[in-house]
Parts: C-alpha cells; structure tokens; sequence
C-alpha cells in the first residue's frame, strides 16, 4: 500500500511540472510572431 501511495504521489507531481513547464513555454510563443509568407499577403 505503501508503494502505491508514493507512485500515486510522484504521477501526480511529474503532471504538475510537466504542465508548468508547458504553460511557461505557451507564454514564451505568444511573444514569437513568424513573417506571413508573400501569397497570403496579395
């Protein structure tokens, strides 16, 4: 029992820093703005 209360634990905090990290990296793609290629500019 004791074994799975620590697996438990250790998905649980592995998906949080996972998520954190995932909306750190979100953030840092709203400031990247990539050029618009020619054909759509017409």
């Amino acid at each position: 029992m004791k074994n799975k209360r620590y697996l438990l634990n250790l998905v649980a905090v592995l998906s949080l820093t996972f998520a954190k990290l995932g909306a750190g990296v979100n953030c840092w793609g709203i400031l990247y703005q990539p050029e618009m290629p020619q054909q759509l500019k017409k």
